[in-house]
């Protein structure tokens, strides 16, 4: 049984959480046990003390036992994002991989330590999900997609086949993705969108078919 420390608050941190813990429940999966969080502005996040905050991460580093977890994911703040995995700097191969039991995940498919994959995913065949990238209930992605670090696809997002996907972008609530598009980094496919051309980086784009609305923010 390893021990992972989760890094973010009751969002996307507890569904992080609830994962393990149904694997464990319901699948009598054990590899993984959830010990506590990194929070900055809470002592207790979904039951689980709060070990620490990012700024005094160095401790739970130190403990070679500890596994983590990326929960944090500011959509339209991308930039903000990266600037605090930068921050807490934990080396690669300290990063757990949850996968939930239900999700299709296939052989071909390449996943970067941090990656998280709720219920009913489906990963395609010759994919690849870039490092502490989540993935919530209901996503999908198709076959021969690359996906770059610490994106975010929400419940039930449709990403299909030959997409690329720079760093710390979105497909956000219920966004469908046409084959063979390009998102930029730091770009957010707004909720419920049809994305029909390519996203550049820093771009938000929405509707159906999707258009340009604004540039995230920066600060």
């Amino acid at each position: 049984m390893k021990k992972v420390v989760i890094i973010g608050g009751e969002g996307n941190g507890g569904v992080i959480a609830s994962c393990i813990e149904d694997n464990r429940l319901r699948f009598n999966d054990l590899e993984w046990e959830v010990v506590g969080f990194v929070n900055d502005f809470e002592e207790e996040v979904c039951g689980y003390p709060v070990l620490c905050g990012t700024d005094n991460i160095q401790k739970l580093l130190d403990n070679s036992e500890y596994y983590f977890m990326w929960g944090i994911h500011m959509i339209g703040r991308n930039i903000l994002t990266e600037k605090l995995f930068q921050k807490v700097n934990i080396p690669k191969d300290r990063f757990a991989t949850i996968i939930h039991k239900t999700a299709f995940v296939s052989q071909s498919a390449v996943l970067e330590p941090g990656v998280f994959v709720m219920s009913n995913c489906y990963i395609g065949p010759q994919s690849f999900i870039g490092q502490c990238t989540l993935m919530m209930a209901n996503s999908l992605i198709g076959h021969n997609t690359v996906v770059g670090p610490l994106c975010h696809f929400s419940v039930g997002s449709i990403t299909s086949s030959y997409i690329t996907i720079g760093k710390c972008s979105d497909v956000t609530l219920g966004a469908k993705v046409i084959e063979k598009r390009k998102i930029g980094d730091f770009a957010v496919a707004g909720a419920g969108s049809l994305i029909t051309h390519d996203i550049p980086d820093y771009e938000i784009h929405v509707g159906a078919p999707a258009k340009f609305m604004k540039r995230v923010r920066e600060d």
